[in-house]
């Protein structure tokens, strides 16, 4: 796996703590925002603040699987995502993935994701 630098304390990060950071950023990042890379991120940022209803709830289930299987986000060489769930809080909603890792076969879950 990749090894990267955590974006609030400046240290080194690998593992599913740099891939949860991956996806994080990706799913933040507005489709078509970065003028080199148009095809980076996610649709995810345009469901905020919507009534959270079944429709809904596919919607996002569906933007989170578009995401991964984009190779502009650089995903698919390392993960295959198994299974989407949205996870209610105190006025707030995250997502959380099943993924499993190409390179060694071993299932990760990964919440908490927020946009």
């Amino acid at each position: 796996m990749a090894t990267g630098i955590d974006e609030r304390t400046g240290l080194l990060i690998d593992g599913v703590a740099e891939l949860k950071q991956r996806l994080q950023r990706c799913m933040r990042t507005r489709k078509s925002t970065l003028p080199l890379s148009r095809g980076y991120g996610s649709n995810l940022p345009h469901r905020i603040d919507r009534k959270i209803n079944p429709e809904l709830e596919m919607d996002v289930f569906a933007d989170v699987a578009d995401m991964i299987a984009d190779p502009l986000n650089g995903f698919t060489d390392e993960i295959k995502l198994n299974r989407v769930w949205l996870e209610r809080g105190e006025n707030r909603v995250f997502v959380g993935v099943e993924v499993t890792l190409r390179f060694d076969g071993s299932v990760e879950k990964i919440s908490g994701l927020s946009v």
